[in-house]
């Protein structure tokens, strides 16, 4: 009998361990590790072929993709990414974390903003989203710490009265939850770590969005690179 038991003890928890991670009912973890959206190789990016959507855990993401002919392809909104390194020296680098890379596996998600709108991260399943870990780009973090060549300051580095706030939004059904305020970076002090970020007090929702706003403009507006990074979406702390 006792035999038996362990073996059914250690057969459920074999099962168990092969399952998707969930928090709270519905809300299956975006690790951002499914075969479908690793970036092919090491040191890359995960893109689609046109502008669409990709899923991973309970969430939905949107990618666009705009063709400028000889001036490049470009791609907004959310990217899958498995770069390492911290170094920015040109635009190739502005898929790494300030971090390094991921805060668990190897993929982690970009996110920056769309030209075309205000996009929204969508759940498959209405939800409590716990929380998630964010960190800035590698790009961010150096305009932080460098300037950006643009503001209006003659595009000084972060001072001690600069910031950048990311703002989540929740809504259910169109109609707003509640929002969440982070701050990304307050003068020098930028998040260049992994940090958790608690979502728990939106509560139940079906989109989420995101708002990058800031202290650093010229006459077009921000010019700190309106770009983040995202891992274990729907994680608890």
């Amino acid at each position: 009998m006792k035999k038996s038991f362990l073996f059914v003890a250690a057969l459920a928890l074999t099962f168990a361990a092969c399952q998707p991670r969930t928090d709270v009912e519905n809300n299956t973890i975006a690790t951002f590790e499914e075969a479908a959206i690793t970036p092919a190789a090491v040191d890359t990016v995960y893109h689609l072929d046109k502008t669409g959507t990709f899923e991973s855990g309970n969430f939905v993401f949107q990618q666009e993709v705009a063709d400028y002919g000889e001036y490049g392809v470009y791609y907004f909104g959310n990217i899958v990414s498995n770069k390492k390194g911290k170094t920015y020296d040109y635009y190739a680098d502005s898929d790494k974390s300030a971090a390094g890379g991921a805060k668990s596996g190897k993929n982690f998600l970009v996110w920056t903003a769309s030209y075309a709108g205000q996009d929204k991260i969508a759940l498959k399943e209405p939800a409590v989203v716990p929380g998630m870990y964010v960190c800035n780009t590698a790009w961010v973090a150096n305009v932080i710490k460098n300037g950006d060549g643009m503001s209006d300051d003659n595009g000084a580095p972060f001072g001690e009265n600069d910031h950048l706030l990311l703002t989540v939004m929740g809504t259910l059904n169109a109609v707003p939850t509640g929002t969440v305020e982070f701050y990304l970076a307050k003068g020098q002090d930028a998040v260049n770590e992994w940090t958790y970020v608690d979502l728990s007090t939106l509560g139940k929702v079906d989109h989420l969005g995101f708002v990058i706003t800031g202290t650093k403009k010229n006459t077009v507006g921000l010019t700190t690179p309106t770009y983040f990074c995202i891992d274990n979406l729907g994680a608890s702390k």
